[in-house]
């Protein structure tokens, strides 16, 4: 049978737990996300557009900067940034949940991805089930904003979306699961979003998702895998803008802000 999954995101054992007070303020030191995030790379290149600020009410987030005029792939190397943090064991019931804000001042553009939750085979690249590559071998469960123009339905600005690669995918690129809410710009929002691995060859694996405190998402026949050995085994933490043409780009620099990263195994 599917994994059950408990009614709150929040309950249940901490596999990530990352708070960003006590770091130093400035440029992110990878050792030191390493030391909340877990199992993660800490090739320097990949930390340069996150850095570790006041959050405004006396403690601290790590801000993401997305450089006007780029995304993820363009013009040149990394804007935003993509890292995975491997879990522990072979997980089949996860949530993950954080509080994120966007500038005031923020363009939204056609949209942009926020981190989520993903799991692939043995001896698969973390990254597969993204970038246009739908696989058997794998799924990803990331957050999306979009704004007007990415799709005839999204807008008037920015619409919140849970972004998913998996087998049976409508087309090459992630299916949109509408949460039917917008971030507001320079307001803190807490989001959640929880999984539990079908049942190979039936369709009763389990979406849900929160948006301030209110479940907007709840999929009890959602298909993440065809093989056995495909669990959830990565915090996918990604944070730019895209898509993959410069008409996503942003025409000013933006900040998105985190705190409260969580991981957890509900229970």
């Amino acid at each position: 049978m599917a994994a059950t999954m408990n009614s709150s995101p929040f309950s249940g054992k901490a596999l990530i737990d990352a708070q960003f007070a006590g770091q130093s303020i400035g440029p992110v030191v990878p050792k030191n996300f390493a030391a909340v995030m877990g199992d993660v790379s800490t090739w320097a290149p990949n930390y340069k557009d996150m850095t570790i600020v006041p959050d405004g009410s006396g403690g601290q987030a790590l801000r993401v900067t997305l450089d006007q005029g780029t995304i993820h792939s363009g013009p040149n190397g990394t804007h935003g940034v993509v890292l995975f943090a491997k879990l522990p064991g072979q997980i089949d019931n996860a949530c993950i949940s954080y509080r994120v804000r966007f500038d005031a001042n923020f363009d939204w553009s056609m949209g942009g991805k926020l981190p989520g939750l993903s799991g692939v085979a043995p001896g698969v690249a973390p990254g597969a089930p993204s970038g246009g590559h739908p696989t058997d071998q794998g799924w990803s469960g990331r957050l999306m904003w979009l704004g007007a123009g990415s799709y005839s339905w999204a807008g008037p600005t920015n619409t919140v979306v849970s972004y998913m690669y998996h087998p049976g995918q409508k087309s090459i690129y992630g299916d949109n699961v509408r949460w039917g809410k917008s971030f507001v710009a320079g307001q803190w929002h807490q989001i959640a979003q929880c999984y539990a691995m079908n049942t190979v060859g039936k369709s009763d694996g389990v979406l849900r998702a929160w948006f301030d405190g209110q479940l907007v998402v709840n999929d009890t026949s959602f298909v993440y895998r065809t093989r056995s050995d495909v669990h959830i085994n990565y915090l996918t933490w990604d944070v730019f803008r895209g898509g993959a043409t410069m008409d996503w780009a942003g025409s000013r620099t933006g900040y998105i802000d985190f705190e409260n990263v969580r991981v957890s195994i509900p229970g």
